[in-house]
């Protein structure tokens, strides 16, 4: 017997191995909401993975993404995360996580490359592109997994290279990007709702547009409150969240104006806009003075006064409050001990009540019915001097806009041509673009000619002739209206001589009462009394105001 016979008992005998059972996770996704909606790709991509896991005998223990998801960056997709961290934190971690296509689980390039590899070598965690079948499983197959997500990341950088360019100059075209804010309906050849179907981009305003079109000139006018324009609109048919009117303020979409992160700066859009520029700065300037712009008090007509009394020694706001007892109103101070006042004069009150004060008050201001037309003229006169100066510094402010506005075109000319660096452009651009804006600022304050002056006096004037009947006999938003508009810092109540004090009265207001009490000292009724450049006059500058009374 051959010595080689001996050795043949050592030969391994085929064996019929048990193979264990595995389990893998799927993970799906697309990139839009529109391929999610409508091509049905999460749900073929599901099919194949749950497919190709039955004809290896895997069994899919967990189902990740089904939704859509960006992949331009990794773990800002919620699915994708969820993912990761569950294969982290597991115990018993799969054998493999199923993508149908490499592009499916990210297009970063270098970081999902270190990702893959960190799944691989760390986890123990394989990764298996399903319509080519390579898988981590091997070193060849790893590196044909590498170069897929390479290959992902290079198509996604060349689409960029493409789609971008496209995007921007769409949008420098004045068109939109997405949905339109409430009040527009979006016409196009990609909107959703098959009626607003359109060979080319068409932005109209629609039902709600109309009414906040109506909306914005009440928050210019700076006499409603959020609380109050809510309740206007819906009266007319429009329910709005104070939250969502609060973002409609900050919106220049509304004023025509396109904001969008791939232009580097503001663009007229091809909309019609809800509200002028000027008056949308205004409502800007508004805002900056009362945040939110939303007055949570609860509107009471028997205390008119809420809002508009303050404590003259803490600068507080007066509080309303009810006496059920005995059924009367009343102001008081939350902060000063004792000082308050009763809300109306009563046959048993000891001392007039705060509304007969204030209807006092307001009679302080009325213009003398024997007086009013040298008033008027004086006023006239007045008005004419301040708009010849108004109209030379307007024109010295268009001027300047008109020579930054020339600058940014040069030097955006020059960029192109390459005569000036990346850097030295947008720090330069960043200045001229701030004066710019300082300028309208600057032209938002200069006032509007006023082309009937003479009658638009006549009416204010009418009106103060009967400030306290008006204000008597007006509804609550009425009198608060005429409340704002003549005292615009409030009133002050001094308990201890129980009185009102003023400290900043309404320009119109103000200059007619020293016009007239001027007249009433002047025996002679000499319309010259004032000089165009006296304190008064030169500390005013403003139009009539009391045409919104």
């Amino acid at each position: 017997m051959s010595h080689l016979e001996y050795f043949k008992k050592f030969v391994p005998r085929d064996t019929k191995e048990v193979k264990p059972e595995l389990f893998v996770w799927i993970y799906t996704r697309v990139s839009s909401k529109e391929q999610f909606e409508k091509n049905s790709s999460v749900d073929n991509q599901l099919a194949a993975n749950r497919a190709y896991a039955k004809k290896f005998d895997f069994r899919v223990t967990e189902e990740f993404g089904g939704t859509y998801e960006s992949a331009k960056s990794d773990f800002t997709r919620k699915e994708f995360k969820r993912l990761i961290s569950k294969v982290e934190v597991s115990r018993k971690k799969p054998y493999a996580i199923l993508v149908y296509k490499m592009s499916r689980f990210s297009r970063s390039g270098g970081n999902a490359i270190g990702l893959v590899n960190r799944l691989v070598e760390d986890l123990g965690v394989n990764l298996i592109e399903v319509c080519s079948g390579i898988s981590t499983t091997s070193e060849r197959g790893k590196a044909a997994i590498y170069e897929s997500l390479f290959h992902a990341y290079k198509e996604n950088l060349e689409r960029k290279e493409i789609i971008i360019p496209s995007m921007k100059a769409y949008l420098e075209k004045g068109n939109r990007l997405g949905n339109c804010p409430h009040g527009y309906d979006h016409y196009g050849p990609r909107v959703r709702n098959e009626k607003h179907y359109s060979r080319y981009q068409k932005i109209v305003v629609n039902k709600d547009g109309a009414l906040l079109k109506e909306a914005w000139q009440w928050k210019v006018s700076g006499f409603y409150s959020d609380a109050q324009i809510i309740t206007k609109l819906a009266a007319r048919g429009l329910k709005i969240l104070p939250q969502k009117l609060s973002k409609i303020w900050r919106n220049p979409f509304y004023c025509g104006i396109s904001i969008n992160r791939l232009l580097g700066e503001p663009v007229k859009g091809n909309w019609e806009p809800l509200v002028s520029e000027k008056d949308f700065i205004k409502v800007q300037q508004i805002l900056e003075g009362n945040f939110s712009g939303y007055q949570h008090k609860k509107n009471e007509d028997d205390r008119p006064l809420s809002r508009l009394l303050k404590c003259n020694n803490c600068s507080n706001y007066m509080v309303g409050y009810k006496v059920n007892q005995k059924g009367l109103h009343y102001y008081r101070c939350l902060k000063c001990r004792g000082v308050s006042l009763n809300a109306d004069t009563t046959p048993k009150s000891l001392k007039q009540g705060a509304h007969q004060l204030f209807f006092e008050l307001l009679e302080r201001y009325q213009c003398p019915d024997q007086i009013k037309p040298l008033v008027k003229m004086q006023l006239v006169k007045m008005f004419n001097h301040f708009q010849e100066g108004a109209f030379g510094n307007e024109q010295s402010l268009e001027s300047r806009l008109r020579d930054f506005e020339n600058k940014k075109k040069e030097l955006t000319i020059r960029h192109g041509l390459g005569e000036i660096d990346r850097d030295a452009y947008h720090l330069t651009l960043e200045h001229i673009v701030d004066q710019i804006q300082v300028i309208y600022e600057e032209l938002n304050t200069v006032p509007t000619k006023i082309s009937n002056l003479e009658k638009l006096l006549e009416s204010s004037l009418k009106k103060l002739q009967n400030l306290s009947v008006l204000w008597g006999s007006s509804d609550l938003e009425g009198k608060r209206r005429i409340q704002k508009i003549v005292f615009p810092a409030g009133v002050f109540y001094d308990s201890k001589n129980r009185e009102y004090l003023t400290k900043k009265i309404n320009g119109f207001v103000l200059v007619t009462y020293s016009i007239s009490k001027r007249y009433e000292l002047n025996k002679t009724g000499n319309s010259q009394i004032f000089d165009e450049n006296s304190q008064i006059v030169a500390g005013w500058g403003v139009e009539p105001q009391t045409s919104g009374l």
